[in-house]
């Protein structure tokens, strides 16, 4: 059902959580608190925060469009679980995928914005490419989490569609056998 759903071409619909993500995401290519906490953190608490801001928005967009179904007698329950586990999958793929894409904008923003001299004055040790994806990487996170506010901005139908689109296929089918 997960690939039924296409959950690669999911992010580019999610057009709200997608502007609000890139604009709040580029705010941090620009103030250099930002930069000095992206510095300051380990690596292991940036990716923890990456993966909390994903499942932050995919638990977001599941909640605030409705998506998770609730089986109305037992005997749909297990059909039910299965179509819950696609939609949670379809949202993890397709935020991550969001994810990655402003890792990588922010992170060719940083290197041409942010001189490398600056930089290193600021934060006051050596610089290496993994700062500037520090920055990206953090950057990215409070952009999703702004993605997540923005994605109220999509069209609940069309969410529905993104992850639901193989549920309603079939339904339609079924309805269509019966008729």
């Amino acid at each position: 059902m997960t690939v039924a759903n296409d959950p690669f071409r999911t992010a580019p619909k999610l057009s709200g959580a997608l502007a609000g993500a890139a604009a709040v995401g580029a705010f941090g290519i620009f103030y250099y608190s930002i930069w000095e906490m992206a510095d300051a953190l380990s690596t292991a608490r940036l990716l923890s925060i990456g993966v909390a801001v994903i499942l932050s928005m995919v638990v977001w967009l599941i909640f605030t469009n409705r998506l998770w179904d609730k089986p109305t007698n037992q005997d749909l329950a297990r059909v039910v679980w299965l179509s819950n586990g696609s939609t949670v999958l379809t949202l993890l793929i397709a935020v991550s995928m969001l994810y990655v894409a402003l890792v990588v904008t922010i992170l060719i923003g940083a290197l041409v914005v942010i001189d490398p001299d600056f930089l290193a004055d600021l934060i006051g040790s050596e610089i290496s490419f993994f700062n500037y994806l520090d920055i990206a990487w953090l950057s990215a996170a409070m952009g999703v989490v702004a993605g997540a506010v923005g994605s109220t901005f999509d069209s609940s139908m069309d969410i529905r569609r993104i992850t639901h689109g193989q549920r309603e296929s079939q339904r339609r089918y079924s309805e269509d056998e019966l008729g």
